[in-house]
């Protein structure tokens, strides 16, 4: 399909240049741009790859970005995560052969599109587990990826050693005529190139005993000198020594975005009672040096990925593959839980399709417990509702813990999954009752089933 390209003027203006980290109107904010990196910050990718735009020069990216940039103006690129996605599925070698992986957590974050509104409600704090699973809602959100959390251990077995993985830390790297306080300011984890957002991280090393030291970062500008000071030490008294980095050596962890909240609260009554508990993410790690990022030229720190925590890894939901970093590792075909008080699997299946041309015949998701059984047809073609219903239907499933088996085809061949059975709870998201006998709870008879969305889920 034909990119879609979105350009943004924005005047340079000296009394406004400098923007108020609340302010909802500053340039580069929002929902695409919270999605969105400076494409510097990915690893690369093949739509930007210039032999192969100057040996097909009619293919459709090149065309659109040549006739958009006719007047030779578009020069700062960003790229959404959800794009950089897709790049990679689609041109990336998968491995020749299966494996089985254990997950130790998992985050959606999906968010469906309702018949009613009111002002700010993508503003309802879903952060910090103080609100309940069914009326949350991240700040901004993105439908289409599951994050995992994948044993390390079993990755260094299994895949490639976790140390040998390119990874390192910088600040996310802005275009060279962007304000600072323009759009949102990220510390990233890069593994392989592709971009973790981090929103702690601390030591307990280096800090006396029983000491530690810890670090939250933001989302709008910040001074980025205590990133640098905690990951560095502070600069080395005699600089003769050589010593550019006083922490190398040391372990230290992470918290990231992309997998800070991995559950809901097991009491609502209590402000923080967490299922699964947020250090069940923690990517450890150990300090080598302070270096210069090659994709963009600017200061980095240098560091050593440890087994003690998680590998983080992202699952597309449109394409179902899995990578860990830029790390390919297969087509998700089963997905078994480990730790549910329900049980449940999810599978990939291919049934033959009517289209006689069609050799891959038709995907279908099949998610099921011991008392439900819900059938999802080709992801790509699911409607908006139905998508996001599709995600969280596996988080239900596996985000206390679970094996996920991988391979190089998408799923087994079946002649027929079945349709829905069992258990299956459709609640509607519509507003919540102000009152008893208003809203969800009072049933219009003979209302139009338009004014009316329901969600199916797992009765867990």
């Amino acid at each position: 399909m034909a990119p879609v390209v979105i350009s943004e003027d924005i005047p340079y203006d000296e009394q406004t240049h400098h923007c108020d980290p609340l302010d909802l109107n500053k340039p580069l904010g929002g929902h695409l741009w919270w999605n969105s990196l400076y494409w510097t910050n990915f690893p690369p990718l093949a739509m930007f790859d210039q032999g192969a735009w100057n040996e097909h020069p009619d293919a459709e990216i090149p065309a659109s970005l040549r006739e958009l940039n006719s007047d030779g103006c578009l020069s700062e690129q960003y790229v959404t995560f959800c794009s950089a996605r897709e790049d990679l599925c689609s041109t990336s070698k998968l491995p020749d052969a299966g494996l089985k992986l254990t997950v130790e957590c998992m985050q959606y974050e999906g968010v469906r599109d309702v018949n009613w509104d009111f002002p700010m409600k993508q503003y309802m704090p879903r952060r910090d587990n103080h609100q309940p699973n069914d009326i949350q809602s991240r700040r901004f959100w993105d439908n289409g990826v599951i994050h995992l959390g994948l044993n390390a251990e079993e990755f260094s077995e299994r895949v490639r050693p976790v140390g040998e993985l390119d990874a390192c830390i910088h600040i996310a790297d802005k275009s060279a005529v962007e304000n600072a306080t323009w759009g949102y300011y990220h510390a990233v984890l890069r593994i392989g190139g592709w971009p973790y957002r981090i929103k702690r991280v601390g030591t307990f090393e280096g800090c006396g005993t029983g000491g530690h030291r810890e670090l939250t970062l933001g989302i709008c500008h910040w001074n980025d000198q205590q990133l640098w000071d905690l990951l560095e030490g502070g600069q080395p008294q005699n600089a003769e020594e050589g010593v550019r980095n006083l922490r190398k050596g040391q372990k230290f962890w992470a918290s990231l975005m992309d997998l800070d909240w991995l559950g809901r609260k097991r009491d609502e009554r209590k402000e923080y009672d967490p299922e699964v508990p947020v250090e069940k993410a923690y990517v450890w790690f150990v300090v080598e040096d302070t270096i210069e990022v090659p994709s963009t030229g600017r200061k980095g720190v240098k560091v050593r990925l440890l087994e003690e925590g998680i590998i983080p890894a992202w699952m597309d939901l449109n394409f179902l593959q899995v990578f860990a970093g830029n790390v390919p590792l297969g087509y998700m075909n089963e997905i078994q839980a480990e730790d549910s008080p329900a049980g449940g699997s999810v599978q990939l299946f291919r049934s033959p399709s009517d289209d006689a041309d069609d050799s891959a015949g038709q995907r279908k998701v099949v998610v099921k417990n011991r008392f439900s059984k819900i059938v999802f047809d080709e992801p790509m073609n699911l409607q908006i509702n139905d998508f996001v219903d599709f995600g969280w239907a596996i988080h239900d499933v596996s985000f206390r813990g679970a094996s996920l088996k991988l391979g190089p085809k998408p799923g087994k061949w079946i002649a027929d999954v079945g349709s829905d059975e069992g258990t299956v709870q459709y609640k509607s998201s519509g507003p919540p009752p102000l009152t008893h006998g208003e809203g969800k709870d009072k049933v219009v008879t003979g209302a139009p089933k338009s004014d009316f969305i329901y969600e199916r889920r797992l009765v867990m």
